[in-house]
């Protein structure tokens, strides 16, 4: 620690500090246009200007001067406020002065300056820039005349995103912020760069005289989307939301949003929402008030059961339902209509996790998100981040680039990440078991593992030893056609690093066996003695919002709230959409048709007796409903959503219900009670069954970190060791390639209703090498139909090098189920290509 005077006050700060950083825990206002906490420290604006005793130099920057211990500052002297007048005024000589047009008005950090400072006049004069605004872009509109080069665009762009769309361009009086050869942008659409500009060169297509920011409501609730649980600040006005934005200090994403969370609002406010309860009759829907449709439901549900039994009727929920609905949901399908039948998410998105629990008794990521920005050693396994989870990605830049882990992909095709890997493993779809066996034979065989951890902490070494025998770097050469040097490689940056961590992705549009992916990834990390330290263990990054939240709360046929196993489980999702399995079926959030991997999803829906869906749209599966049910969205809505690290965060409601629709919450309590299940009506249902079912609930309400006592604490835990193996994939490469799945940042059950992520994303193509491409005959943009055993569908053809030859990776689209093509067991399938 060191001590410097600022303004005649004493202050102590850490070594290495800058004076800037100093000033502001004195209490000094130093103003500055490129500075930004999160990105490296640039100097580029000069604004930030102090005068240090003893120095050669009448000024110096703030900045990107460390402090020093005896220091003394001073900030606003005349001599400053002169300096800082002169630089506000240069600044202006060609920044457009259309304030009342501009949609930064009102936060622009250089009209604030301006009005503070007292330039009303400039001395200088010069002439305006006249470049042409980018009209074209998606999403974000360019107006470089306004741009003062403070860089944040540029830096955020390249530190953080690892994009680097956007650079310095030319020198001089000429030097401008664009792309190369001046194109529109090309990019992941984050709008980071438009969160960052100090004035109003980058903005929001979607806000574009929508409002003026002093006019909005701004009210923070967590992200719809992904499992990572960013907190988003919803621009209310005239019960809309008419942008959304982020704040350093407010959520765990430090302000950090992706393309989702920041333009993807555009589905609450959809035209085609719906608006009242609709029954079916006659094979057409009829508008209803609630008492009816809620009172049919109730009947026909006891009709069933009395005739057919409990066990004929079955419920899929949503991991996008708060945790309070979820727990809801589960206690009205378990008690008022007596069965164990319900599940979500296809029943194997969350099979990682269970596979965590079965190894490490702990069903979630094993550290918290921000622990991956100080870790040593990186593997990422079937973690297409950019397209995922993009503020993981932004932990993994920050790991590699500030303090400089060391990164390995192992994924099916080449990855943006794939840029900065010390090793590169590019495995045949399907195979990921191999890899992870051979990592662990090669571990074993260098005596690279750590012995002592596994003596007092693990159980079933010698059952693994015995397992992964024959997985030899020929062996996995063989099967996941990796080079064996990049597989030696690979084990040893990840092994000898002093804290490494595991990555790995699960969801409804990726193939493989998640639970045993994850139990490999566990068995790897246990091995090396990488659970139970910081910056260390296992991540498994589920697909949805409340995807941790749905587990907890027992959405699922085995076990109750807290994992509390049941006498009998239930059906899984895949047994109850067997055609003539049910009866009945509640369906809540899902949609089935169009996501689930089997094909006669439809034709099982429709052997149905009755049906309920409860959802915000018409959907294919709606659309098959006896009774539909219209709710809420997330902004119109109360309750907590678990993220990825087990952090419970509240939403908040921001916006009045649309039409006549009800949160899914209301709609679970009228049930509940015209059911007869034991139920209260307070502020939070959850309270009355804390006592009854689990204690871990009790965090969920109190809104803490629900794992905070991981179970690696208490001396008595050991991991175990459970072996996993796969089938090996064969093809024949002359006739067939291996297909498998790719996920896109804008496929998902929301995006389909937000017409402008509809339009970054484009049409559902499915990327196939050029060799390939050149044998089958197609072009780039070609239509293709893919065949498999399954299904066929068909797609517009990507080429690109990064997919290995005789494969074809098919990406996850919100309008059509590609899915389908792989069918129950999820893994790579052999399909035919060929042009339409």
């Amino acid at each position: 620690m060191i001590t410097l005077t600022i303004d005649n006050k004493k202050v102590v700060v850490e070594d290495g500090a800058t004076i800037l950083a100093a000033c502001e825990m004195a209490g000094s206002k130093v103003p500055t246009l490129c500075h930004e906490k999160k990105l490296l420290s640039f100097g580029a604006c000069r604004i930030c200007l102090v005068e240090v005793e003893g120095t050669r130099t009448k000024f110096t920057p703030s900045c990107t001067t460390p402090a020093t211990d005896g220091m003394v500052v001073k900030t606003m002297t005349e001599a400053l406020i002169k300096a800082r007048r002169t630089i506000l005024e240069l600044l202006l000589i060609s920044h457009p002065l259309d304030c009342p047009v501009c949609d930064k008005a009102g936060e622009c950090s250089l009209q604030d300056l301006v009005y503070e400072y007292g330039v009303s006049g400039n001395r200088f004069k010069g002439i305006k820039f006249t470049l042409p605004v980018d009209h074209i872009s998606p999403l974000i509109e360019r107006d470089l005349n306004r741009c003062i080069l403070c860089g944040k665009c540029v830096r955020i762009c390249d530190e953080l995103q690892g994009v680097s769309e956007i650079s310095f361009v030319n020198r001089g009086m000429r030097t401008k912020i664009g792309t190369d050869f001046d194109r529109p942008l090309d990019c992941e659409f984050c709008g980071q760069c438009i969160s960052v500009c100090p004035v109003g060169a980058l903005t929001s297509k979607l806000f574009k005289y929508k409002a003026r920011l002093w006019e909005l409501e701004n009210i923070p609730t967590i992200c719809p989307y992904c499992s990572n649980g960013c907190t988003l600040i919803l621009g209310i006005k005239d019960n809309q939301i008419k942008t959304i934005t982020s704040h350093d200090d407010i959520g765990i994403n430090e302000g950090n949003l992706c393309a989702k969370g920041r333009f993807g609002y555009e589905f609450v406010a959809n035209p085609l929402r719906l608006k009242k309860p609709l029954v079916k009759r006659d094979g057409k829907f009829e508008e209803v008030d609630w008492d009816e449709a809620l009172g049919l439901v109730v009947t026909k549900f006891n009709e069933i059961k009395t005739d057919s039994g409990a066990n004929s009727i079955g419920a899929l929920g949503s991991a996008r339902l708060t945790n309070e609905e979820i727990y809801l949901f589960q206690h009205l399908i378990r008690q008022g209509l007596g069965t164990n039948n319900i599940d979500h998410g296809g029943g194997y998105s969350y099979q990682g996790l269970i596979g965590l629990k079965e190894s490490l008794d702990y069903p979630a990521s094993t550290n918290s998100i921000h622990e991956i920005r100080e870790t040593k050693a990186i593997l990422l396994l079937r973690a297409d981040l950019n397209e995922t989870h993009p503020n993981i990605k932004i932990e993994v830049n920050l790991a590699i680039n500030r303090h400089q882990a060391r990164l390995i992909v192992a994924d099916n095709k080449r990855i943006k990440l794939s840029a900065n890997v010390a090793s590169n493993l590019i495995y045949k779809p399907g195979t990921e078991l191999t890899l992870i066996n051979g990592l662990i034979n090669l571990l074993i065989k260098n005596d690279l593992i750590n012995k002592d951890f596994i003596k007092e902490k693990t159980t079933g070494f010698d059952k693994l030893l015995s397992c992964v025998k024959k997985y030899t770097p020929e062996y996995v050469e063989g099967i996941c056609e990796v080079n064996p040097q990049d597989l030696e490689l690979a084990a040893r940056v990840y092994a000898e690093a002093e804290k490494a961590c595991i990555i790995v992705t699960c969801g409804m549009g990726l193939c493989g066996n998640n639970r045993d992916i994850a139990l490999a990834a566990s068995n790897l990390a246990l091995l090396t003695g990488n659970i139970g330290k910081e910056s260390s263990g296992v991540y498994i990054l589920p697909e949805k919002n409340n995807s941790q939240g749905a587990l907890d709360m027992g959405a699922v046929p085995g076990f109750l709230p807290g994992y509390m196993p049941v006498d009998k489980p239930g059906y899984s999702a895949f047994q109850m959409l067997e055609a003539g399995k049910l009866k009945g079926m509640f369906i809540v959030g899902e949609n089935p048709v169009m996501t689930y991997p089997l094909p006669d999803v439809q034709k099982a829906l429709e052997s149905l007796e009755f049906l309920v869906v409860q959802d915000m749209f018409m959907t294919p599966t709606a659309e098959l409903a006896d009774v539909i049910l219209p709710v809420g969205s997330f902004a119109e809505k109360e309750g907590t959503y678990a993220n990825l690290g087990k952090r419970v965060q509240k939403l908040k409601k921001a916006l009045l219900c649309h039409g006549e629709t009800k949160s899914d919450l209301e709609i679970f309590i009228d049930l509940c009670q015209r059911m007869g299940c034991e139920i209260t009506t307070d502020n939070n249902p959850l309270t009355s069954f804390i006592k009854e079912e689990s204690n871990p609930l009790t965090s969920f309400i109190k809104g803490e970190f629900a794992g905070e006592d991981k179970p690696w604490k208490n001396n008595n835990w050991k991991g175990k060791f459970i072996p996993v193996e796969s089938d090996e994939i064969k093809t024949d490469r002359d006739e067939l390639l291996l297909v498998s799945t790719g996920s896109h940042l804008y496929s998902g059950s929301l995006s389909a209703w937000s017409p402008h992520l509809l339009e970054v994303k484009g049409e559902a193509c499915v990327e196939v090498n050029y060799k390939d491409a050149k044998k089958i005959g197609l072009d780039a943009g070609d239509p293709v139909k893919i065949s498999s055993k399954n299904a066929s569908i068909k797609l517009k053809a990507r080429l690109s090098d990064n997919i290995p030859e005789g494969v074809a990776v098919v990406e996850t689209h919100p309008l059509l189920n590609v899915m389908v093509l792989f069918g129950q067991k999820m893994m790579p399938i052999k399909g035919k290509i060929g042009k339409e």
